[in-house]
């Protein structure tokens, strides 16, 4: 039979496909945000391009409020070109000159990229308005580069410039995005995305600017140079997203399915988390009900294996962000109902041994029918060695760091818990994480659960032990 019919989740059901919501004038009231957290939002976002330092100090005091397992990210504005200097709707059709002088002259469009004569040629394609106007370099006159109109439309003041073709020349990190990244720093941000990364040096410099701090990096895919040096972007990030926003304007739109589906299966390898991003149900912003498309691309990435999904416009300026959160919750559940086990192979940071634990862990829940997986470590590596397979029962991770906590946030299929300090003894550490757990009615006593921890063993760095107990001899003990 197709078709299944399940019973209605219960909203304080979340779904092992993590939500992050971007916080905006829509969802500033302290209400809308609990109930957006109550509804599955565990990680909210703030973005950079719009937040002054006031928005970003009282937003992110206001998520700690509400509950410090909420992770805070904070998404860099990065190098967007954009026209500037139009007053006013203009048609664009037939031929038009762009220059990076400002001009008197209102036949020429003036852009915020100020080499722009020097890093084209002629055939260049240049596209406005997220694409949505094609020109193509015709001839280069001094500071003037006349284009042909290939695809004619309104262009409206301030609108985007991309040129895919070139690797623009940009400091790695404007020194706007310079000044949000420090002061997210000192506000203790979980999280900084680094947009437009184009290659490890970007990220390198981003984390240059955290030194000291425990904010990781997010790597946004979202041009062409990000995707020709994904591999090592990812080897240097804590984190990916993609941006499919930009990234369907850099690149052909019927490219950006299969990379997401790529750059999905490769960070499950290296096991990194991955954030599939931009439109998800754009549509919410003015409506209570998305589209059909929208429910079946949120389904898709479900099913593509992302550890998390965002929520843009629909949580920040829509007049429905409760709603949004619920809906892909909602969608997110009855996706996960139907999926299976789904093995990855390849070396994470967790190490050999650690990373032959953590799938024998999943395998033996299929064969052995244990109810959970507890991971009883700090170590987010451990954490994404074991959650990259995707297993169909929980894993739990306990952790004595709140930082911690909020970081394996990002991971799908894992929820935290906190324990205020754990001890170098191993069995007292499992008996203190196990009676927390089926304190919360997670577990029931005659339920059998995996645990990975560390050895007793002094001086032994890895969490080698893998071991399956009943949940009534552990509190029995």
């Amino acid at each position: 039979m197709l078709y299944t019919e399940i019973p209605n989740c219960p909203m304080n059901n979340i779904a092992k496909t993590k939500i992050i919501a971007t916080i905006g004038p829509s969802s500033w009231d302290d209400s809308v945000l609990r109930k957006m957290f109550e509804s599955g939002m565990l990680l909210a976002r703030i973005n950079a391009s719009f937040a002054d330092y006031n928005e970003l100090e009282r937003v992110s005091k206001q998520i700690r409020n509400i509950s410090p397992r909420i992770a805070t990210i904070l998404d860099t504005q990065g190098t967007k070109v954009r026209v500037k200097g139009l007053s006013k709707e203009t048609i664009v059709k037939d031929t038009v000159t762009l220059s990076s002088e400002d001009r008197l002259n209102s036949n020429v469009l003036t852009i915020t990229y100020p080499s722009l004569e020097r890093d084209v040629v002629v055939g260049t394609r240049i596209l406005l308005d997220d694409g949505n106007i094609q020109l193509q370099v015709r001839e280069i006159k001094g500071k003037d580069v006349v284009c042909s109109v290939i695809q004619e439309g309104i262009l409206k003041p301030n609108k985007t410039v991309n040129i895919p073709d070139i690797n623009l020349h940009f400091p790695a990190v404007t020194e706007k995005d310079k000044q949000d990244i420090e002061y997210a720093k000192n506000l203790n941000f979980d999280f900084v995305c680094a947009s437009f990364a184009r290659n490890k040096k970007d990220i390198q410099i981003v984390k240059s600017i955290l030194e000291g701090s425990n904010t990781k990096v997010i790597a946004k895919i979202e041009n062409k140079q990000g995707v020709l040096n994904f591999d090592e972007i990812l080897k240097e990030s804590d984190a990916i997203m993609i941006a499919r926003g930009d990234l369907g304007v850099e690149l052909d739109l019927e490219e950006v399915p299969i990379l997401q589906k790529q750059i999905i299966y490769k960070c499950r390898m290296a096991g990194k988390p991955v954030i599939v991003a931009t439109q998800m149900l754009e549509s919410m912003k003015t409506n209570k009900r998305p589209t059909r498309a929208e429910v079946s691309d949120v389904a898709n990435a479900v099913m593509d294996g992302a550890d998390c999904m965002m929520l843009s416009a629909e949580t920040s300026t829509g007049n429905f962000p409760i709603e949004a959160v619920q809906m892909m919750n909602k969608i997110s559940l009855r996706t996960e109902n139907i999926m299976k086990f789904s093995p990855v192979y390849g070396e994470t940071d967790a190490g050999t041994e650690t990373d032959r634990f953590g799938i024998s862990a999943c395998k033996l829940s299929e064969e052995i029918h244990y109810n959970a997986i507890l991971i009883i470590s700090d170590s987010k590596s451990v954490v994404g060695s074991v959650s990259r397979h995707r297993s169909s029962i929980p894993i739990y991770v306990v952790s004595s760091s709140l930082e911690s906590i909020r970081e394996n946030t990002l991971y799908r299929g894992v929820t935290t818990y906190y324990i205020k300090e754990l001890s170098d003894d191993r069995d007292s550490n499992i008996l203190i994480a196990v009676e927390k757990i089926y304190g919360s009615g997670k577990l029931d006593l005659l339920d059998k659960i995996a645990i990975i921890s560390g050895s007793s063993i002094k001086n032994k760095k890895t969490d080698s032990i893998l071991e399956i107990v009943t949940v009534k001899d552990i509190l029995n003990s």
